[in-house]
């Protein structure tokens, strides 16, 4: 095949599944769960529990969550049901409540299979009308030193993001350090300028194929994410791009989607603020001679 006619493929990828934890709150994922690939370290305003307005109902409860801290600070009430999908009509009253503030969990007690525990932020992200500021201050990858997927608890021994963590708590004590955790899924994109026959059955062959996501894709997606939002611990940390190589294609662009509006996420760095529907779009990250 005549290789000036070689086609130029457009990586495409997308954030196929979101969740959105604090550090230290991980366990609530299954151990054994490594669909996530990248990690995005976040700041968020604290979030906490007004005690004193936890209210019971016979079908909900009602409680303030205070948003922020200082002369930022914002109040919304929230109205949620915890079990009335497993057993209706059955009455909030009998609940008793307990807040573990350094935790930021919720528990309830007094219903007969045992107590119910909440996590405040997931209540938040769920129960909310309004989107959360979420400012990126650094994105990983989730792989251990042998190219195998971490647990998402396990990221907590990353150096890296150890080091990020002790930063943020010394550099934004009024902040909240949570972790986005994103599961990216592929696709291939290509173009030909020819009329060759050959050529045009390849193009046919290939229309948006499958793509089995590998590290090099990682590695493109996770670019084109830090070329984009240039995250400040990123740059402290004086973190080189990856040199994308794969030797039988040669990527023309790679394009990312992460829709952080399904979570109730607006997502910005110091550089850039996110738009929803807003494709990332990185420029060529390699040219094959």
């Amino acid at each position: 095949m005549n290789t000036n006619y070689m086609p130029d493929y457009g990586l495409q990828t997308r954030a196929y599944h979101l969740s959105m934890s604090y550090p230290f709150d991980l366990d609530y994922l299954s151990p054994d769960d490594r669909r996530y690939n990248i990690y995005v370290a976040t700041l968020i305003p604290k979030l906490n529990i007004d005690e004193k307005s936890v209210q019971f109902f016979e079908d909900y409860i009602r409680f303030d969550v205070i948003v922020g801290t200082g002369e930022h600070t914002s109040r919304e009430t929230l109205d949620i049901s915890i079990i009335s999908d497993d057993m209706p009509g059955f009455d909030h009253r009998k609940f008793e409540f307990d807040y573990e503030k350094p935790r930021k969990a919720m528990v309830f007690t007094g219903w007969e299979k045992g107590p119910i525990e909440l996590n405040l932020l997931h209540v938040y992200l769920a129960e909310s009308k309004y989107y959360l500021d979420t400012e990126i201050v650094y994105i990983g990858q989730a792989f251990g030193e042998n190219g195998e997927r971490l647990p998402a608890e396990e990221l907590m021994s990353d150096p890296t993001l150890q080091k990020v963590e002790a930063d943020i708590f010394r550099d934004y004590p009024e902040k909240d350090l949570a972790l986005l955790l994103l599961e990216f899924k592929s696709q291939l994109l290509e173009e030909i300028d020819s009329q060759d026959e050959e050529l045009l059955e390849l193009q046919e062959l290939t229309k948006n194929p499958p793509l089995k996501l590998n590290n090099q894709i990682v590695d493109g997606t996770e670019a084109a994410l830090i070329n984009y939002f240039k995250p400040e611990y990123n740059k402290k940390l004086n973190d080189k791009f990856p040199n994308v190589e794969d030797h039988t294609l040669r990527y023309r662009s790679a394009t990312v989607q992460i829709h952080p509006d399904i979570m109730g996420l607006k997502l910005f760095s110091k550089e850039k603020t996110y738009l929803s529907n807003e494709r990332i779009i990185s420029p060529l990250l390699h040219s094959k001679t």
